[in-house]
């Protein structure tokens, strides 16, 4: 029985006939030993136990003992803020030698409590965090922010170096051996990254590319590359005469050459940090105690990814909205044990109270128990494996355990007991995301819950067993020995803190002094408007936008920008482009491409089940990431048509403000100009989905607003409510409204490089936009300040804002992507207030394309007219020269009614750089000029007061024709095609006079940039 799973590795024989006859063999050792049932070993329907070793789960790759690390330095609590005394304490000890354990030494806290504003972060090699007496310690995450109180492990994911094909043959789950198509670079220790790729082809044979339904495409189907597993191994062995390396832990699904394989690449940077502990502690999330489902405290209590061979014990942690502890998708060979989740607070649903959340790989959580959860021991997105959850209970359980998401590889449930709840590993389309194959090659071993579901996709079993003998310990025992599973049995005493006598005390006078951090000291000069220009400092912005995201989204990092960008979209537990945005990094890279506009405001739902655009009321509230927070709160009182609880529309949403006052922060330091809209019109009209759970619909909220419900539904399911939300004769209504507006300009309005409009798309009434600014200018009265808006609607709602001397004061910006000329020179002007979204008033979102000459007629007019406003134009088909020729401020050329989709491709145009280059420090001086240029209708001069600089445009035509003469001699050419970005020197003539002809490089556009004594 010693070496009952040594037969193992023949699960790694290549021919289906090898496999299945050692399968045969296995299943029979099993029945034997008592592991299945008599009639589970029959041959006629044998369980199609996956060949994975699960004993390499836990420290140090399973069967490790967790270490005892001394005290180096203690901390006791001061009565206040404890966050950067305990930062500094971490810190410190993260600056001593590693010692020959392999550690620094360990941080104790003395007992009491410890106030924690911020976050704590472990983020060196070596550091124990750890608690004095029997649990006597407690960290207190106060505040409100949705973070994380502990975060262990490097900043950065490991960077792979070049990537090695792994031969042309398949390696079966369970395998730690790999054929590659050469050796070079690789040595035994090295630390590797295998990835298995997620093709078309393997989607397809899956299935995950083909179900039906209402954008079935956006929402069920696996995108290429969305499904990838990647493996964190270490080189144990290389043969150089097969070109195998052997690694230090099994794969967990097969790599197969139909399938893309997979390959092997060295790490090359950002080494995932080791041997870090935290233990003996009591954490605790403040809350709101008025909001029994209060969300805006911490989410989560410990976090750990990019790191290997660390630990948690011993900790309890109490009212966090999500987990207890949650190991990223990059946590390796991590111990979770001993550890309690208990009093959660939040609302019931989807990505709540996931109290043991397991996305990495050789993760052991053993002997964790968790209360009132939604899905305690929970595996995520593709979780590489193998991961085990061992002698583990959940009480009061509201919703089962197990996988969801997609295809979480190699997982053991041994002894796991739901009491309440289910445990399913197994195909659903109903739990988060839809993840269709949310499991793959797991085990479901001696559980008990309510009920236990088991699926798995073909070759991929996941079974479940009741035998009378344990699977992970006889695993362990088979691979190390007998002593092995005894050794990681053994539990440090409750009290394992160093007597306080002994150690070095770390106080308030060991704080470094503050300094401000360069990033905060950096800051542009605020944003003016100049001659109808946007300019900051002294140079003029020109260049594309980003539109925030407004639905869709996902929680896969390699498919996530898909869906775009936005500030305010919220993946728990996941930061980057596309999840939730790391600010700072989006507003450089923002800047770095030449993208200095952004736009933002509210979703039209927080619930990616309705991009299905249903009508439905939920049945439950397992809703899916990623979410769009709305500006308002929820109460924590009654159910939404989503599930989760009824919005207070005159209470705020803390976190979507935090998040939209940070970018607004980052905008005036990196010199950006913000839009912001105070709503979303396309949540009022249209399709009734559209309308269905906005926050303001009377089922949705505990408000008296004075709207109709049920909707007033019209054939087809459309609906059009927004002349009855824009009505401002309605009292309880208009009080909201005000509210809001105050809210909004009291969190935002201090910011300088921030222009607020009523709403994205708006096609609504006069009177609604009239008491906007209204309020707006009551809002400034009483602060003593002005802020800066938007005209973003109608024609006719815009010319009679602007007709009133009053109103027209606070208009920064007039946006005219709502009209334009058509080519006859007719206009297509939608009417607001006609209850119509502006696309369902004319057949193409935004009438015909026009002419070049008609997008400078319309540009030419209003900037004539209000030179001190800048001037933003809908391209209309005509490309951007036009509207900047005319006196423009901004050209849109991406779709304005779009709501996703800016993520991967950046609003660039080759006249973008030329303009950056060449004309930033002087186009705020530069105005249209007729009179000069012959032809005047396609030719166009911009130029300064004293014809210093001039751009003139050239539509067509073999060249460009003078009427008068110019001021200056010697003028520099460049001429610039704006289709291609082409550039070359002009030759120009040492007098410009009345008649000269200018050849252009040949008859297309051309536009050529002149300066008065100047070179290129």
């Amino acid at each position: 029985m010693k070496a009952m799973f040594a037969p193992l590795p023949c699960f790694a024989l290549s021919t289906p006939l090898l496999r299945a006859l050692s399968f045969l063999v296995l299943t029979m050792v099993l029945a034997a030993e008592g592991f299945i049932s008599p009639l589970q070993a029959q041959p006629s329907s044998p369980p199609a136990l996956p060949a994975i070793d699960f004993s390499h789960a836990g420290y140090g790759g399973g069967g490790v003992p967790l270490p005892a690390v001394p005290a180096v330095l203690q901390v006791r609590p001061t009565g206040h803020d404890d966050t950067r005394l305990l930062q500094a304490a971490l810190d410190q000890v993260a600056r001593l030698p590693v010692q020959p354990n392999g550690f620094r030494g360990a941080l104790q806290l003395a007992a009491g409590r410890f106030l924690v504003s911020g976050q704590l972060l472990l983020r060196a090699d070596g550091v124990v965090l750890r608690g004095s007496g029997n649990q006597a310690t407690t960290l207190v995450a106060t505040g409100q922010d949705r973070r994380s109180l502990l975060q262990v492990g490097h900043p950065q994911a490991p960077e792979p170096g070049t990537a090695v094909n792994i031969l042309d043959k398949t390696v079966p789950a369970g395998s730690r051996t790999f054929p590659l198509e050469h050796l070079q670079g690789l040595r035994p220790g090295d630390r590797v990254i295998i990835t298995r790729p997620s093709t078309k082809a393997w989607i397809t044979s899956l299935g995950m590319d083909t179900l039906k339904g209402t954008f079935a495409d956006l929402q069920f189907h696996w995108p290429a590359g969305s499904r990838n597993l990647v493996w964190d191994r270490t080189i144990e062995t290389i043969d150089p005469a097969t070109r195998q390396i052997t690694v230090d832990a099994p794969i967990t699904t097969a790599l197969e050459p139909r399938f893309g394989a997979g390959t092997v690449a060295k790490i090359t940077a950002h080494a995932p940090l080791q041997r870090i502990g935290i233990e003996n502690l009591v954490l605790e999330s403040e809350f709101s105690a008025q909001n029994p489902k209060d969300e805006e405290h911490a989410w989560f209590a410990i976090s750990l990814d990019q790191v290997q061979d660390a630990w948690v014990r011993g900790i309890t942690a109490r009212r966090f909205v999500s987990s207890a502890v949650r190991v990223g998708p990059r946590g390796r060979r991590i111990t979770v044990e001993d550890c309690r989740s208990e009093q959660p607070v939040s609302e019931v649903g989807g990505y709540r109270r996931h109290s043991f959340l397991v996305e990495g790989q050789q993760v052991l959580v053993q002997r964790c128990t968790a209360n009132a959860g939604f899905n305690d021991f929970a595996i995520g997105f593709t979780a590489a494996g193998p991961n085990v959850f061992l002698n583990c209970t959940a009480t009061n359980a509201l919703g089962p355990s197990g996988s969801f998401e997609s295809w979480a590889s190699g997982v053991l449930y041994e002894n796991v007991r739901v009491e309440g709840a289910g445990l399913r590993l197994t195909y659903d389309l109903a739990r988060a995301q839809a993840g269709g194959w949310t499991v793959a090659n797991s085990v479901v071993w001696n559980c008990t819950a309510q009920d236990i579901l088991t699926q798995g996709a073909p070759d991929a079993p996941v079974v479940a067993v009741t035998s009378p003998a344990p699977l992970y310990s006889r695993q362990l025992a088979a691979r190390l020995g007998p002593k092995a599973a005894a050794l990681v049995q053994i539990r440090e005493p409750a009290d394992a803190a160093t007597p306080e006598t002994f150690l070095k005390e770390f106080t308030t006078q060991d704080l470094p002094a503050v300094s401000e951090p360069a990033e905060q000291a950096k800051a542009a000069a605020p944003l003016q408007i100049v001659n109808g220009r946007f300019v900051v400092g002294t140079k003029t912005l020109w260049g594309g936008a980003v539109n925030d995201a407004w639905w869709l989204g996902q929680t896969s990092p390699e498919n996530a920008l898909d869906a775009g960008l936005s500030i305010t979209r919220y993946v728990p537990g996941r930061v980057g482009p596309g999840l939730t945005e790391d600010l700072p990094a989006l507003a450089k890279r923002v800047v770095a491409q030449g993208t200095p506009f952004y736009q933002s405001g509210p979703a039209i739902w927080y619930d990616r089940r309705r991009d299905d655009h249903s009508i439905v009321e939920r049945p439950d509230a397992n809703v899916w990431a990623a979410f769009y927070e709305l500006p308002w709160a929820r109460s924590g009182q009654g159910k939404a048509w989503d599930g989760l609880s009824l919005y207070d529309v005159r209470t705020y949403n803390p976190w979507y403000f935090a998040r939209t006052r940070e970018f607004a922060r980052l905008s005036d330091q990196e010199g950006l100009v913000l839009y912001h809209h105070l709503y979303n019109n396309h949540n009022l009209l249209e399709t009734a989905s559209h309308w269905v759970d906005f926050p303001w619909r009377p089922v949705n909220n505990l408000n008296q607003t004075g709207l109709p419900e049920p909707p007033p539904l019209e054939p087809r399911n459309r609906i059009h409510v927004a002349n009855q939300f824009y009505d401002v004769t309605n009292p309880q209504l208009r009080e909201l409204h005000r509210a809001y507006i105050f809210h909004v300009l009291d969190q935002l309005g201090a910011f300088q490089n921030i222009i607020f409009g009523l709403s994205f798309q708006y096609s609504g009434p006069v009177a609604f936009q009239r008491f906007f600014q209204e309020t707006v200018a009551e809002w400034e009265r009483k602060n003593n300040r002005q802020v800066r808006l938007v005209l973003d609607t109608s024609k006719g709602v815009t010319d009679a804002i602007l007709a009133d001397p009053e109103l027209a004061r606070q208009v920064a910006v007039i946006d005219m992507r709502y009209w334009h000329y058509l080519p006859d020179g007719t206009l297509w002007a939608p009417e607001g207030g006609k209850n119509r979204a502006f696309r369902e008033m004319h057949p193409k979102e935004f009438g015909d394309p026009t002419t070049p000459e008609q997008v400078y007629r319309q540009v030419r007019e209003y900037h004539a007219q209000y030179p001190d406003k800048a001037i933003v134009a809908w391209h209309s088909g005509a490309g951007p020269v036009p509207a900047l020729m005319a006196g423009g401020a901004q050209v849109l050329l991406r779709n304005p009614t779009a709501g996703h989709g800016q993520g991967r491709t950046v609003d660039r145009h080759p006249l973008d750089l030329f303009v950056q280059q060449h004309l930033a420090e002087t186009l705020m001086q530069m105005q249209p000029q007729d009179g000069v240029l012959a032809h005047g209708a396609q030719n166009w001069l911009l130029a300064d007061q004293h014809q210093g600089t001039m751009l003139l445009s050239s539509l067509a035509g073999p060249e460009i024709l003078f009427s008068q003469k110019l001021p200056k001699n010697r003028y520099t050419g460049l001429w610039f095609n704006p289709q291609t970005g082409e550039t070359q020197p002009a030759a120009v003539p040492a007098r410009l006079r009345k008649g000269t002809k200018l050849p252009k490089p040949t008859h297309d556009h051309w536009l050529l940039l002149l300066k008065a004594g100047s070179s290129f």
